[in-house]
């Protein structure tokens, strides 16, 4: 994919009502990933959706076409919680949008960004 194409934007833009609700029911619908490798088994840890969906947040989007398919949420200490929904992974978007919410975050005066890591889910007994 061509990420010159993808439009970074807030996703709390009026023009976008409803896209980050169906964003984050698609990441909540996925299934755990089929085959071997480092993606298998995994889907996003609800603790991500929820830290995406929190208010009081500065919430970037990629949207290709009409379509929002990666969101990356920073909080006030610079914590940054990014998911991408499956059919768009591994083409660059994170990146690219990783690189747009940088640039805004130091624009406006945050602290120097880090991951966000969820809390790992822990097994029944």
């Amino acid at each position: 994919m061509d990420t010159a194409s993808l439009l970074v934007t807030a996703v709390d833009h009026p023009s976008l009502h409803g896209a980050l609700d169906r964003f984050l029911d698609e990441l909540r619908s996925e299934r755990p990933c089929a085959g071997r490798g480092p993606a298998h088994g995994r889907v996003p840890y609800p603790a991500l959706i929820d830290r995406l969906s929190a208010d009081r947040m500065m919430r970037l989007g990629a949207l290709v076409g009409r379509r929002l398919v990666a969101v990356a949420a920073v909080d006030n200490d610079g914590g940054v919680a990014l998911a991408v929904v499956r059919d768009h992974r591994r083409r660059g978007i994170a990146s690219a949008l990783m690189e747009v919410v940088s640039e805004r975050a130091t624009a406006i005066g945050y602290p120097p960004l880090h991951r966000y890591t969820a809390p790992r889910a822990r097994l029944a007994g």
